[in-house]
Formats: C-alpha cells, structure tokens, sequence
C-alpha cells in the first residue's frame, strides 16, 4: 500500500507543470481562433495574409501542447517525457505568438 502511495505522490508532484500547461494551452488555442476571426473583419489592408496564417499554425501548436499535457497526465510512466515536449512546445508556440503580436502591432500602426 505504501508503494502505491508513493506512486501517488511521484505521479502528481510530476504532472503539476501539465495540469498548468492543459488549461492555458487550450485557452490560447481559443485566442488564437478568436483573432484569426477578428482579422477576417478588418478590412484587407489591416492585418497580412501571413499574420493569420502564423496564428493559424501557433493555435496548431499549442493544440499539440494541450493534447500531450493530456497524455502527460493519463499516462504516468511516460509523463516527464510527454511533459517535457509539452512544455517546450507550449514556451514556443508563446514566442510565436510574441512574434505574430508585434506583426500585427507594426502592421496596424504602419496603415
């Protein structure tokens, strides 16, 4: 019994970064639909083809962030390594993000 307990223990001290990740990876997929969609009504000199097209793929990548935070969760014995790639994952899809943001800024202000 003791052993399980330590099981326990070991598995939720080493998804805590994934239940973080889950959560926040799914709201940034919803974020990132919602200004594709926003883009959609701006006329066509606001914001670039290329623009939705890079949110577009960074909601792709954090889907990917959430799916394998999920797995990292589910499966306890593959957990730090699907974490792990979660992680990464997440932290650039954030940085694409960054990028895409002061696209859409300098695009907005240049028109």
């Amino acid at each position: 019994m003791e052993n399980g307990f330590k099981t326990k223990i070991s598995h939720s001290a080493s998804s805590r970064l994934a239940d973080h990740i889950l959560p926040t990876s799914a709201t940034m997929v919803g974020v990132c639909v919602t200004i594709i969609s926003v883009a959609k009504l701006i006329p066509k000199h606001g914001i670039s083809r290329h623009a939705v097209e890079l949110l577009a793929l960074d909601g792709l990548l954090f889907m990917v962030s959430a799916t394998l935070s999920y797995f990292s969760i589910r499966h306890p014995l593959s957990a730090a390594n699907y974490e792990r790639l979660a992680d990464v994952i997440f932290l650039l899809s954030l940085a694409l993000m960054v990028v895409v943001g002061f696209i859409v800024s300098f695009e907005l202000l240049i028109d």
